[in-house]
């Protein structure tokens, strides 16, 4: 099974009572496919969320989607795991933050370095760390005080970021 990610940008506030409506009409869609969804991660701000699925394969949770008639707005890629030892696991965090960077030449052990560094020097703790299989995708789930903290370290370590964003964690 691969580790599916799927990205939502929304112009109206996504709510989660509405996603738990959506979830059970798409449920069958996803078993069908013997996709099944992990969590979410949905901004605080309510504009952006980021679903996480075990499934087959990409094509799986895409083809669910279009199936349960969802909108397309959404990036749909497969992700490893960047580093498993220098992770926390995800426990009851109720808030996290996503560091979401594009790497467009790919995204290096030394890349990854420096961002374990900023992690000890910052207070910030590792939950979890993905990359697209091209390699020029990269997600981190982290835990820290607060968004601005995280951008504030990796600004001044010269990490390239597109986003720092707050997120409840949504689970089934």
């Amino acid at each position: 099974m691969a580790l599916i990610k799927v990205e939502t940008v929304s112009d109206r506030p996504i709510v989660p009572e509405i996603l738990q409506d959506e979830y059970v009409r798409k449920l069958p869609c996803f078993e069908v496919r013997n996709a099944r969804w992990q969590y979410s991660l949905l901004s605080v701000d309510r504009d952006r969320m980021i679903c996480t699925f075990e499934a087959p394969d990409a094509e799986s949770v895409r083809q669910a989607y279009r199936q349960a008639n969802a909108d397309f707005g959404k990036k749909i890629w497969t992700a490893g795991v960047i580093d498993s030892e220098n992770i926390s696991p995800l426990g009851n965090e109720a808030i996290l933050q996503v560091f979401e960077a594009t790497y467009p030449n790919g995204f290096t052990d030394a890349d990854w370095n420096e961002i374990l560094m900023c992690e000890r020097e910052g207070a910030i703790e590792l939950v979890g760390s993905y990359i697209s299989l091209d390699k020029t995708r990269v997600l981190c789930e982290l835990k820290a005080s607060d968004a601005a903290a995280i951008r504030e370290v990796y600004s001044k370590a010269g990490i390239k970021c597109d986003r720092v964003w707050s997120a409840e964690v949504l689970q089934p």
